[in-house]
């Protein structure tokens, strides 16, 4: 009886010591739990090749459970530098890449949990610094295709020179080149010069426009004093002439009854018939 009691308190008393050794790990949607155990006394540790799955796990308190989210991450880095012009530039690009889902021990068994900072951050800048610096400073700010271009070019080096050459387990979402910029008083100087030239252009525009306009009038008044002489009217009768005119035209288009009363530069002066029946 002795015997049997004292086999259940070592069952119990194991059990007790077994709990306590124990940890529960939640892991949520999107992302991977990888383990890495880690043996108190004897055995071999390491990286779990199966990654844990949504959903909770007990694990020995030695043991690490890493969290990897497999979901698509964005990450970002600023750039001044020195288009090919050598003019500075300043802009944010950035790469958006996920661990391909059930190879995230690999991830961390070959580049840690930090694998953008540890294998990835540098060779991204550089990639971003050598393409930006083909282009002149002009065509970085003002042509929309640039950026795609970049786009394209420094996502094809991400592809093949890091993720495949060094064989990352991450998917390649997308590069993004954000608005390229000069700075501040390279910006504040364009402006001035941009308004200097609108206004070079306006005062441009302004004089041809007089010009026409003393062109038209010369011509207007040439084409007058050849009708004036054709009739044989003196220059103030001439001026009685065009009043009359105008206010015929002024008669015609009246809506109702209208009675004109001017004075004229000459009374009783003998004017050609304008047309007939007038």
């Amino acid at each position: 009886m002795r015997s049997l009691m004292r086999g259940i308190a070592g069952i119990l008393l194991a059990a007790v010591m077994a709990g306590a050794g124990t940890g529960c790990v939640a892991i949520e949607a999107g992302h991977e739990g990888v383990v890495v155990e880690q043996p108190a006394f004897f055995g071999h540790g390491g990286v779990d090749p199966v990654p844990i799955k949504t959903g909770r796990i007990w694990v020995a308190l030695t043991t690490q459970v890493i969290d990897v989210d497999v979901r698509p991450v964005q990450y970002a880095e600023h750039f001044d530098i020195i288009s090919a012009e050598n003019a500075p530039v300043s802009f944010d690009a950035f790469l958006i890449a996920n661990v391909i889902e059930g190879r995230s021990p690999e991830l961390v068994s070959k580049y840690g949990p930090h694998w953008y900072v540890n294998n990835a951050k540098e060779a991204f800048r550089t990639f971003v610094r050598e393409e930006v610096q083909k282009y002149p400073l002009f065509q970085l700010t003002t042509d929309p295709t640039t950026r795609q271009k970049l786009q394209d070019a420094i996502a094809k080096e991400v592809q093949t020179k890091l993720i495949e050459k060094q064989g990352i387990p991450v998917r390649l979402n997308r590069v993004v080149v954000g608005s390229i910029l000069p700075p501040k008083g390279v910006v504040e100087q364009t402006t001035q010069t941009i308004i200097q030239e609108q206004r070079k252009i306006t005062m441009v525009e302004f004089q041809k426009a007089e010009e026409s306009r003393e062109k038209a009038e010369r011509q207007r008044g040439i084409a007058d004093r050849a009708y004036r002489e054709s009739l044989g009217l003196t220059a103030p009768e001439f001026v009685d002439l065009r009043r009359i005119e105008v206010q015929k035209e002024i008669v015609q288009h009246s809506p109702s009854a209208l009675t004109v009363i001017m004075g004229l530069e000459r009374v009783g002066i003998n004017l050609p018939p304008l047309a007939a029946g007038q």
